[in-house]
């Protein structure tokens, strides 16, 4: 195939202000693509150094004549119509002859006299676009050369770019806009977790099909994540208008998916404003903008925008790369949480503000809840009131049984039944400390108080370890204590000093009716006879039966 390749003088850039008039060597480079160095302007004393700016390349060096049959060949393909062009290449409209069916060529714009860098990066554009297999990226289908033109095929896409259609149509309406941009997230996380930035995401490069379905276009300036480090320090890449701060400021900060964050922030800033973050006269002063300027505020661009809408623009296109979502994805999600009128993470909300954005978005649920919280406060106070007619009975209920229980406790007093009363009293204090708290029941704790100091007093213990007490006495002069124990024995002990002072055993003694029987009651005589009854009989009433013997204390005998 023969071709016609024409040059045009090329469009104004940054690298055409810096360039000395009479450079022809650095107009071929900024022609064809072979930038090996840099160019320098002086002014004063000064030197500025401009390094290689991919966005700022001649937008056609290649025309090819489609009325002559033997340009529109190429290879297997028949070039139809030209569609597109970029910063690297062309694009046609083509067909593929082997398989009848309609595509996408793109070709190196230097023609043949591309470079070998530029040759590197339009195999790396096809390489890096060939990995991709999702619906909302363009697929390409074949990379190849056909007399001595690089090309590549991809799927044609019917429609137009988001750049014309915001051309033509204007801003869209939020909701929509966000939907859009959720989808076009969600292919940019896709080409992330395969370690691909696009790094030239803006309206352009958003191609639309009829239905308005996005599709990712071109990756002439995407890179590996692994090979990002290796981009040169004074390389520019991007297009000034939607290009993070990190790559006008070529080694300033690495290049990270943040980069594309920034990128998709400002195809949303566009999409619902109607222009770009950041626009200059020219490339060079967007550039200044992008480094220096504040970031003008959408709502200011559009006053109904809404607040969480702006936030999650903000968000993208926060200076510091870490303040940026931390992925396509997690910017999909925040998307997809205000399309559904849920709380966006780039703006938390309020107790007040959440349950207010429930109910605008669940109407219908939320009026149900009001009714049924409404019939609850109702019952709660109906249920209130009458709980508060118990607890009422119930205190004087209870006043009535303490009373009640006062009286009874003060009648065994004067009878001199003190340790009687105690129970009632006790029942007293339980009930009203639990009903009332403690510290309250006064008068039965005063009353608790007098008996007890009224009553008996632990003075000492003594333990008898080889047998159990059945009866106990106490000598008329309280030195002596007997014990009558279940071993058939009485023992007595100085109360003084515990100690044992003497013991008969008893299981030897005849009884009435022969049988062996226990020592059950104990009397003293006087402070030396000890009186003992078996069987405890009922000695009060009866003093005459059962079997009952005397003990000489002194001597231990019966």
């Amino acid at each position: 195939m023969s071709s016609k390749q024409t040059m045009r003088p090329p469009e104004s850039s940054l690298a055409d202000s810096l360039m000395p008039s009479g450079d022809q060597a650095a107009l071929a480079d900024l022609a064809f693509g072979s930038l090996s160095g840099s160019v320098r302007q002086r002014q004063g004393s000064e030197q500025l150094s401009v390094g290689r700016h991919l966005a700022f390349l001649p937008l056609d060096a290649l025309e090819l004549d489609l009325n002559d049959p033997q340009q529109r060949q190429l290879g297997d393909y028949e070039l139809l119509e030209l569609i597109g062009q970029g910063g690297m290449g062309v694009v046609y409209r083509a067909r593929q002859i082997s398989l009848d069916r309609e595509v996408a060529v793109k070709l190196l714009a230097a023609g043949p006299w591309a470079s070998r860098e530029f040759i590197s990066r339009f195999q790396r554009e096809a390489q890096n676009a060939a990995r991709m297999q999702h619906p909302n990226i363009v697929t390409v289908f074949e990379v190849g050369t056909a007399e001595d033109l690089h090309f590549f095929s991809m799927r044609l896409v019917h429609g137009r770019s988001l750049a014309g259609a915001l051309h033509v149509d204007g801003p869209w309406g939020a909701r929509a806009a966000a939907a859009l941009m959720r989808t076009i997230a969600e292919a940019v996380e896709y080409a992330h977790r395969l370690n691909v930035l696009h790094l030239d995401l803006k309206p352009a490069n958003v191609l639309l099909d009829k239905a308005d379905v996005p599709h990712v276009a071109d990756f002439g300036l995407a890179r590996r994540l692994d090979d990002v480090l290796a981009m040169e320090a004074i390389e520019v890449s991007g297009t000034p208008s939607y290009m993070a701060p990190e790559q006008g400021e070529p080694g300033a900060q690495p290049l990270t998916p943040a980069t594309d964050i920034w990128g998709l922030g400002a195809i949303l800033y566009e999409l619902v404003t109607g222009q770009p973050p950041f626009s200059g006269g020219s490339a060079q002063a967007t550039l200044a903008l992008l480094r220096e300027a504040r970031l003008p505020e959408p709502r200011r661009l559009r006053a109904d925008l809404p607040l969480d809408l702006d936030a999650i623009i903000r968000k993208c296109l926060a200076r510091d790369p870490a303040a940026r979502y931390a992925s396509a994805g997690a910017l999909a999600d925040d998307l997809a949480r205000f399309i559904d009128q849920r709380e966006v993470k780039a703006r938390p909300l309020s107790s007040w503000q959440r349950i207010g954005r429930w109910m605008r978005r669940e109407p219908k649920v939320a009026a149900a809840a009001l009714f049924g919280v409404g019939a609850l406060v109702i019952g709660l106070l109906a249920s209130t009131q009458q709980w508060q007619r118990a607890e009422k009975n119930a205190a004087i209920s209870n006043q009535r049984l303490w009373e009640s229980r006062r009286e009874a406790a003060l009648r065994l007093q004067q009878d001199g039944n003190g340790f009687q009363a105690l129970p009632g009293l006790i029942a007293n204090v339980e009930e009203q400390e639990h009903a009332e708290g403690v510290g309250t029941a006064a008068i039965e704790r005063r009353e608790i108080g007098a008996i007890l100091n009224q009553g008996v007093v632990l003075i000492d213990r003594m333990i008898v370890p080889d047998a159990m007490p059945l009866a106990t006495e106490l000598s008329p002069d309280g030195r002596l204590m007997a014990l009558a124990l279940n071993d058939m024995s009485v023992r007595w002990f100085d109360t003084e000093t515990l100690t044992e002072r003497g013991r008969v055993d008893l299981a030897a003694l005849p009884t009435s009716d022969g049988n062996m029987l226990a020592p059950r009651l104990l009397r003293f005589v006087d402070n030396r006879r000890l009186r003992v009854t078996l069987d405890w009989p009922d000695y009060l009433a009866n003093p005459g039966n059962g079997d009952t013997y005397l003990i000489d204390l002194e001597r231990a005998e019966v």
